[in-house]
């Protein structure tokens, strides 16, 4: 059996999970007090054998229905390697406390195209965070990045950076980015959390070993792109943005791109996620998203979500989140498939 210990300090935590070659932001120690303001309890468990660390999983406990709960990690565990992932989740069956399962969703990025791996003991579940996403390699350089463009991309991030001035900023961009933002979700019909939630990401994931920052870009200084990214463990993740209808002959949002990732490749980070893009594109609400995010080359990954199930009531819950989740989908877009 793995040995637990719990982890209290923020810079010995988020050390801990960047030294583990599969991790995420999402299980470091900020991410953790974004979440505790919306209510979570954090819980960061690190996981060794004998001396060696082969885990580290920041833990939320999810409140279903009634008394019935669920622990989630979000990302994660950090992993040492993804085989670890079955004895790693036996281990956690002594924190569960009641829960009916656990949910996890090691950062494993592999090729989109391959099924997911199996696991003893774990059933593959619905992911809570996007399960696809395209990643770029950012060691590659601005030429090499430039090169892997489909032709229109290249032209348009080009154009971008003779149009609009895109400069990564902070909590004085904030809402610059927040009216974007808001105005895409409501083109689009997507929800969102509170302008404060946000504004927790921003000031919460500026951590030890980590960085939060807004890229925008703007022409003739009205603000036309911008995104809230976050950078850790050598990766730069792309969260949420948004984009104005104006100008669309500046190409905003590749400046606004091109920005973040020549930041990334400054500061020695080594791939940029983009954060999110839907299994199929045919029929999805978000198809064009995909189109513009392919446009950077790269290559699509998958995150498979694992449960661990606790409790008789494992299968009946999931199906009633499943119906709920649905049914938001219906009111909120009149579809009952999910965006990403």
């Amino acid at each position: 059996m793995l040995r637990i210990e719990p982890v209290s300090c923020a810079e010995e935590w988020n050390s801990l999970v960047a030294s583990l070659p599969i991790t995420s932001a999402l299980q470091s120690w900020g991410w953790g007090e974004v979440k505790r303001l919306s209510g979570w309890q954090p819980e960061r468990l690190a996981l060794y054998e004998g001396g060696t660390l082969v885990a580290a999983v920041q833990l939320f406990r999810r409140r279903l229905v009634g008394p019935f709960s669920m622990l989630y990690a979000p990302r994660g565990p950090a992993l040492r390697r993804v085989e670890d992932l079955p004895r790693v989740a036996q281990a956690l069956r002594q924190v569960a406390r009641g829960a009916a399962y656990v949910k996890l969703e090691p950062e494993t990025g592999q090729p989109a195209s391959e099924p997911a791996p199996v696991f003893p003991g774990l059933r593959l579940g619905e992911t809570i965070q996007p399960e696809y996403s395209i990643w770029l390699e950012l060691g590659l350089g601005r030429e090499g990045l430039l090169a892997q463009m489909e032709s229109m991309h290249r032209r348009n991030t080009r154009l971008a950076e003779k149009r609009v001035v895109a400069r990564i900023e902070g909590e004085e961009a904030f809402e610059e980015f927040w009216v974007l933002f808001e105005e895409t979700n409501r083109r689009a019909r997507l929800l969102q959390h509170a302008k404060s939630y946000y504004q927790a990401v921003l000031r919460e994931m500026n951590q030890p070993l980590g960085r939060a920052f807004i890229s925008i870009a703007r022409l003739e200084g009205k603000a036309l792109a911008a995104g809230l990214f976050v950078a850790f463990a050598g990766r730069v993740d792309y969260l949420y943005g948004g984009s104005s209808r104006e100008h669309t002959h500046a190409k905003a949002s590749n400046g606004m791109h091109w920005r973040a990732m020549l930041w990334g490749v400054e500061h020695g980070c080594h791939t940029y996620d983009l954060w999110g893009v839907p299994r199929r594109r045919e029929g999805s609400h978000a198809a064009g998203i995909d189109s513009f995010k392919e446009g950077f080359g790269g290559r699509r990954v998958r995150f498979p979500a694992y449960d661990l199930p606790l409790s008789p009531l494992y299968a009946p819950l999931t199906r009633a989140i499943r119906l709920r989740k649905s049914w938001i989908n219906y009111r909120t877009r009149g579809t009952l498939r999910d965006v990403l």
